[in-house]
């Protein structure tokens, strides 16, 4: 089940916020960014050591870590059941 928000404007414009089984199916699709970017920092990093820059290398290594992690993290997260956003419903 998917519900719709719609944003009307002054001058006509509408905007259609969707939630649900509609922001999943994104996040599942971009999740993948977060292991790209990873391989790309790790990447900077090797060459970097390479050329004999070590603080610059090591530093590209510890941004790739961060995204690997938060590669982690959000894969987690759009594949928890239940509610879109992970938040605990209004009581």
């Amino acid at each position: 089940m998917s519900a719709e928000l719609t944003f009307y404007y002054g001058n006509g414009e509408v905007a259609t916020a969707l939630s649900g089984a509609s922001r999943k199916k994104v996040s599942r699709n971009f999740n993948w960014i977060w292991y790209l970017g990873a391989a790309i920092w790790f990447l900077n990093a090797a060459l970097a050591m390479r050329h004999g820059n070590l603080r610059m290398g090591l530093t590209n290594a510890v941004i790739s870590a961060v995204f690997l992690v938060a590669g982690i993290f959000f894969g987690r997260q759009a594949k928890r059941p239940g509610r879109g956003n992970g938040r605990r419903p209004l009581e």
